[in-house]
Protein backbone atom coordinates (compact mmCIF):
# COMPACT_ATOMS: atom_id res chain seq x y z
CA UNK A 1 0.00 0.00 0.00
CA UNK A 2 1.55 3.41 -1.23
CA UNK A 3 -0.82 5.51 1.16
CA UNK A 4 -2.87 5.75 4.03
CA UNK A 5 -6.47 4.92 4.21
CA UNK A 6 -9.18 7.60 2.16
CA UNK A 7 -12.56 7.87 2.78
CA UNK A 8 -15.20 8.04 -0.40
CA UNK A 9 -17.05 10.82 -0.48
CA UNK A 10 -20.72 11.09 -1.68
CA UNK A 11 -21.67 13.44 -3.98
CA UNK A 12 -24.96 15.14 -4.62
CA UNK A 13 -27.23 12.16 -6.43
CA UNK A 14 -26.39 9.67 -3.21
CA UNK A 15 -23.06 7.98 -5.10
CA UNK A 16 -20.14 7.79 -3.09
CA UNK A 17 -16.97 8.50 -5.24
CA UNK A 18 -13.04 8.18 -5.05
CA UNK A 19 -10.07 9.33 -7.13
CA UNK A 20 -7.52 6.04 -7.66
CA UNK A 21 -4.46 7.78 -8.71
CA UNK A 22 -2.59 4.56 -10.64
CA UNK A 23 1.42 5.17 -10.47
CA UNK A 24 3.75 2.39 -9.62
CA UNK A 25 0.70 1.28 -7.30
CA UNK A 26 -2.72 2.72 -6.30
CA UNK A 27 -3.08 5.68 -4.28
CA UNK A 28 -4.80 5.35 -2.44
CA UNK A 29 -4.83 1.55 -1.79
CA UNK A 30 -7.18 1.58 1.15
CA UNK A 31 -10.43 2.70 0.78
CA UNK A 32 -13.16 2.86 3.08
CA UNK A 33 -16.62 3.70 1.88
CA UNK A 34 -20.08 2.74 3.00
CA UNK A 35 -21.64 -0.43 2.68
CA UNK A 36 -25.04 -0.80 0.88
CA UNK A 37 -24.38 2.18 -1.60
CA UNK A 38 -23.52 2.23 -5.21
CA UNK A 39 -19.29 3.36 -6.05
CA UNK A 40 -17.75 5.11 -8.55
CA UNK A 41 -13.60 4.66 -8.71
CA UNK A 42 -12.45 7.29 -11.18
CA UNK A 43 -8.75 5.78 -12.22
CA UNK A 44 -6.16 8.45 -13.15
CA UNK A 45 -3.70 6.52 -14.86
CA UNK A 46 -0.38 8.25 -15.31
CA UNK A 47 1.63 5.38 -15.08
CA UNK A 48 2.55 3.56 -18.57
CA UNK A 49 4.03 0.28 -17.43
CA UNK A 50 1.78 -2.96 -18.45
CA UNK A 51 1.45 -4.05 -15.29
CA UNK A 52 -0.96 -1.27 -15.00
CA UNK A 53 -3.34 -1.49 -18.05
CA UNK A 54 -6.26 -3.22 -16.52
CA UNK A 55 -7.76 -3.28 -12.81
CA UNK A 56 -9.50 -6.73 -11.76
CA UNK A 57 -11.77 -6.69 -9.03
CA UNK A 58 -12.92 -9.45 -6.68
CA UNK A 59 -16.68 -8.94 -6.08
CA UNK A 60 -18.15 -8.08 -8.15
CA UNK A 61 -15.97 -10.20 -10.92
CA UNK A 62 -14.89 -7.53 -13.08
CA UNK A 63 -12.07 -6.25 -15.15
CA UNK A 64 -11.31 -2.66 -16.83
CA UNK A 65 -8.84 -1.55 -19.30
CA UNK A 66 -7.13 1.52 -17.89
CA UNK A 67 -6.15 4.14 -20.68
CA UNK A 68 -2.63 5.63 -20.91
CA UNK A 69 -2.72 8.92 -19.17
CA UNK A 70 -6.18 9.32 -18.96
CA UNK A 71 -9.24 8.83 -16.96
CA UNK A 72 -11.47 5.98 -16.55
CA UNK A 73 -14.27 5.72 -14.05
CA UNK A 74 -16.00 2.13 -13.05
CA UNK A 75 -18.51 2.06 -11.03
CA UNK A 76 -19.37 -0.62 -8.47
CA UNK A 77 -23.16 -1.83 -7.98
CA UNK A 78 -24.38 -1.45 -3.63
CA UNK A 79 -22.01 -4.32 -1.54
CA UNK A 80 -22.64 -6.00 1.82
CA UNK A 81 -20.67 -5.40 4.51
CA UNK A 82 -16.80 -6.81 3.72
CA UNK A 83 -14.03 -5.95 1.49
CA UNK A 84 -13.33 -5.91 -2.42
CA UNK A 85 -10.06 -6.30 -3.50
CA UNK A 86 -8.79 -5.12 -6.88
CA UNK A 87 -5.40 -6.02 -8.54
CA UNK A 88 -3.75 -4.64 -11.61
CA UNK A 89 -3.68 -7.32 -14.48
CA UNK A 90 0.04 -8.98 -13.28
CA UNK A 91 -1.37 -8.86 -9.38
CA UNK A 92 1.81 -6.51 -8.40
CA UNK A 93 -0.24 -3.74 -7.67
CA UNK A 94 -3.00 -4.23 -5.27
CA UNK A 95 -5.83 -1.94 -3.79
CA UNK A 96 -8.67 -2.99 -0.92
CA UNK A 97 -11.92 -1.28 -0.39
CA UNK A 98 -13.33 -1.71 3.00
CA UNK A 99 -17.39 -1.68 2.87
CA UNK A 100 -18.51 -0.99 6.55
CA UNK A 101 -22.51 0.26 7.95
CA UNK A 102 -23.22 3.89 7.81
CA UNK A 103 -22.15 5.30 11.67
CA UNK A 104 -24.63 5.59 13.08
CA UNK A 105 -25.15 9.51 14.29
CA UNK A 106 -27.68 10.96 16.40
CA UNK A 107 -29.46 12.43 13.38
CA UNK A 108 -29.65 8.23 11.50
CA UNK A 109 -30.90 7.65 15.57
CA UNK A 110 -33.23 9.95 15.73
CA UNK A 111 -34.93 9.02 12.16
CA UNK A 112 -34.68 5.94 13.50
CA UNK A 113 -37.32 6.66 16.25
CA UNK A 114 -39.80 8.31 13.98
CA UNK A 115 -40.35 5.30 12.28
CA UNK A 116 -41.72 3.92 15.33
CA UNK A 117 -44.41 6.43 14.59
CA UNK A 118 -45.86 4.35 11.68
CA UNK A 119 -47.70 2.41 14.63
CA UNK A 120 -51.27 4.42 16.33
CA UNK A 121 -49.53 4.34 19.76
CA UNK A 122 -46.16 5.71 18.48
CA UNK A 123 -47.98 8.43 16.94
CA UNK A 124 -50.48 8.76 20.30
CA UNK A 125 -47.53 9.31 22.64
CA UNK A 126 -45.97 12.00 20.35
CA UNK A 127 -49.33 13.69 19.92
CA UNK A 128 -49.85 13.54 23.83
CA UNK A 129 -46.29 14.64 24.48
CA UNK A 130 -47.20 17.75 21.85
CA UNK A 131 -50.25 18.68 23.51
CA UNK A 132 -49.09 18.67 27.65
CA UNK A 133 -47.18 22.23 27.27
CA UNK A 134 -51.48 22.75 26.61
CA UNK A 135 -52.85 21.08 29.38
CA UNK A 136 -50.08 22.40 31.72
CA UNK A 137 -51.07 25.81 30.41
CA UNK A 138 -54.78 24.95 30.82
CA UNK A 139 -54.00 23.72 34.51
CA UNK A 140 -52.23 27.07 35.46
CA UNK A 141 -55.17 28.81 34.48
CA UNK A 142 -58.56 27.17 35.84
CA UNK A 143 -57.61 23.67 37.42
CA UNK A 144 -55.46 22.96 40.49
CA UNK A 145 -52.68 20.01 40.23
CA UNK A 146 -54.55 16.76 40.57
CA UNK A 147 -57.10 18.54 37.74
CA UNK A 148 -54.47 18.77 35.81
CA UNK A 149 -52.71 15.01 36.19
CA UNK A 150 -56.80 13.75 35.18
CA UNK A 151 -56.87 15.96 32.05
CA UNK A 152 -53.44 14.58 30.76
CA UNK A 153 -54.38 11.13 31.44
CA UNK A 154 -57.94 12.09 29.44
CA UNK A 155 -55.77 13.25 26.40
CA UNK A 156 -53.74 10.42 26.38
CA UNK A 157 -56.21 7.81 26.16
CA UNK A 158 -58.14 10.46 23.59
CA UNK A 159 -55.18 10.69 21.55
CA UNK A 160 -54.56 6.18 21.82
CA UNK A 161 -58.11 6.28 21.14
CA UNK A 162 -58.14 8.72 18.00
CA UNK A 163 -55.23 6.98 16.42
CA UNK A 164 -56.51 3.43 16.81
CA UNK A 165 -59.56 4.45 15.29
CA UNK A 166 -58.13 6.23 12.16
CA UNK A 167 -54.94 4.16 12.01
CA UNK A 168 -57.65 1.38 11.55
CA UNK A 169 -59.87 3.35 9.18
CA UNK A 170 -56.91 3.61 7.07
CA UNK A 171 -56.52 -0.03 6.95
CA UNK A 172 -60.09 -0.48 6.13
CA UNK A 173 -59.77 2.00 3.26
CA UNK A 174 -56.52 0.12 2.30
CA UNK A 175 -54.66 2.97 3.02
CA UNK A 176 -52.40 3.25 6.09
CA UNK A 177 -51.22 6.83 7.70
CA UNK A 178 -47.72 7.73 7.77
CA UNK A 179 -46.01 9.50 10.43
CA UNK A 180 -46.52 13.22 9.36
CA UNK A 181 -50.37 11.87 8.69
CA UNK A 182 -50.13 11.65 5.03
CA UNK A 183 -52.01 9.07 3.11
CA UNK A 184 -49.97 6.04 2.10
CA UNK A 185 -50.84 5.18 -1.64
CA UNK A 186 -50.28 1.30 -1.67
CA UNK A 187 -50.20 -0.38 -4.76
CA UNK A 188 -53.09 -2.15 -6.18
CA UNK A 189 -53.51 -6.19 -5.59
CA UNK A 190 -52.81 -8.04 -8.49
CA UNK A 191 -56.03 -9.89 -9.87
Amino acid sequence: MLDGAARARIDSTGLQVIDVEVDGGYRPALIRARAGLPLRLVFRRSDDAECSERVVFSTPRLERHLAPAATTIVDLPAQPVGAVRFTCGMGRYTGRIELAEEPTSPLARLRQQFNLLETPLGTALVLWICSLPLIALLALLMLDASAAIVVAGAALVGWVLGCLWAFGRGRQTGQGIGAAGHKRHEPPAAR
